[in-house]
């Protein structure tokens, strides 16, 4: 297929010049048959018009045909004949064709006179209009019942031309989120060759992006982890004998150091953490697990952290709940949550897991009783390295930003949700719900 106008153009063409013939060579067809037999009548019943007068009265067949017509001949001022239905008046009073009423009709009349002699025929307009139309109707008729024909043809042909373009739109439907390979069509029409290169080059431009930002997180968060261990061991090593030599740090220099390269370092972690769980690069193990048996286990891991600042957390709900998921990315979700509750809860504060499944879906809730966050920041939390009073938080604690970024692609990844609102705790209340069962577009 060259050109997707020119297929169309010539089919179509094609199509009606055909269907138009067919239409008109019945319609001709038809018309001809009601012509021979109008003209047969006519002979019927001229020549039972001539027989009338010779013919035994009782001759019914062509007294009838005789009453198709009118006809009387006059010679001078007398008349010669006339037919059944027609009076003894003249009729006529001129040559040629006229209109006239007698015997309760309206007829088309025609009169010839040669020497003395003066014929008159008629026939009934109301005869010769059902004639007419039935000669008009005949020759329409093959034209209407061919139009659904040609309505139907019309429709496949151009669903024919079309569908290289269905094709293009179903290809680009089906593709997944990280499926950047070159669409292929097996015929490129004219049309969809400009379209069909400019998308393809447009799938490379971004995949050769995606490729670079993936290496430059990746490399970038590698490089910097070495250098960043030596500076801690070093930190580490200069604070010693800092204190050994009896030096004193009035100003908490080397405190604030060390805290810098660890809210550096964790930085780092989590910039390496949001690039794994990137729609774009994350390529998820879905398997069956439990999540209720994954929160236990968050739990427990970060009971120590918990304790130290004298929390209590506690789990509810069900105590099984299989789905489909990704079990690292559904810990680090946990870990980021849980963690959160914990870093922005005060000492002797409360973190409440509630897990409950509702339906085909599951709904985790985390709560916890620390200040928690304005509504009108609650859309902007989810911005990375974005946070709520920037590095100043009320709650002292250091921050980058992301993890509520990496919860919520994590949740995405998985075709969940999640949303904020007020705990009856008093702080955040965090609703995560996904669904048990669903098919990954990953």
């Amino acid at each position: 297929m060259t050109s997707i106008r020119r297929y169309l153009v010539t089919l179509l063409i094609a199509l009606l010049t055909l269907t138009s013939f067919l239409a008109a060579l019945q319609s001709y067809r038809q018309s001809s048959a009601q012509a021979q037999k109008l003209f047969d009548e006519d002979l019927k019943a001229l020549a039972a018009s001539v027989l009338a007068p010779y013919q035994h009265t009782n001759s019914q067949t062509a007294a009838n045909m005789a009453q198709a017509n009118a006809i009387q001949l006059w010679q001078g001022d007398r008349l010669l004949y006339h037919s059944a239905q027609t009076p003894n008046t003249l009729v006529s009073p001129q040559d040629g064709y006229s209109e006239q009423n007698f015997a309760g009709k309206r007829w088309q009349t025609f009169r010839q006179t040669v020497e003395d002699l003066t014929v008159i025929v008629a026939q009934p307009l109301q005869d010769r209009l059902a004639l007419s139309d039935q000669v008009v109707l005949a020759s329409i008729y093959p034209v209407v019942l061919s139009l659904p024909f040609q309505a139907l043809l019309i429709w496949l042909l151009v669903g024919r031309g079309l569908r290289p373009l269905l094709e293009l739109a179903r290809q680009l439907t089906q593709k997944k989120a990280d499926d950047l390979s070159p669409l292929k069509l097996e015929q490129t029409p004219q049309e969809l060759d400009q379209m069909l290169s400019s998308t393809n080059q447009l799938l490379a431009r971004l995949d050769d992006a995606f490729a670079r930002e993936k290496r430059f997180a990746a490399d970038v968060a590698h490089e910097l982890r070495t250098p960043l261990a030596v500076l801690q061991v070093n930190l580490h090593n200069a604070q010693q004998r800092w204190s050994e030599a009896g030096l004193a740090d009035p100003d908490q220099i080397m405190p604030a150091l060390q805290d810098g390269v660890s809210r550096m370092s964790a930085l780092i972690e989590q910039i390496m953490l949001l690039n794994r769980t990137n729609p774009a690069h994350f390529s998820a193990k879905l398997q069956k697990l439990d999540l209720a048996v994954l929160c236990r286990d968050v739990v427990a891991e970060l009971y120590p952290q918990i304790e130290r600042r004298q929390q209590q957390i506690a789990l509810e709900g069900d105590e099984q709940v299989l789905l489909d998921g990704d079990a690292f990315a559904l810990k680090l979700l946990l870990i980021n949550l849980v963690g959160n509750a914990s870093k922005y809860t005060p000492e002797q504060g409360q973190i409440q897991l509630t897990l409950q499944q509702e339906g085909q879906k599951v709904r985790l809730l985390v709560e916890d009783s620390g200040p928690g966050i304005a509504p009108e920041e609650y859309s902007r939390v989810f911005e990375r390295f974005y946070r709520v009073g920037g590095d100043r938080h009320q709650s002292g604690q250091p921050g980058s930003g992301l993890g509520l970024a990496i919860v919520q692609d994590i949740a995405l990844l998985h075709q969940g949700s999640l949303t904020l609102g007020r705990s009856v705790l008093g702080g955040l209340a965090v609703t995560l719900e996904l669904p048990l069962c669903h098919q990954s577009h990953l």
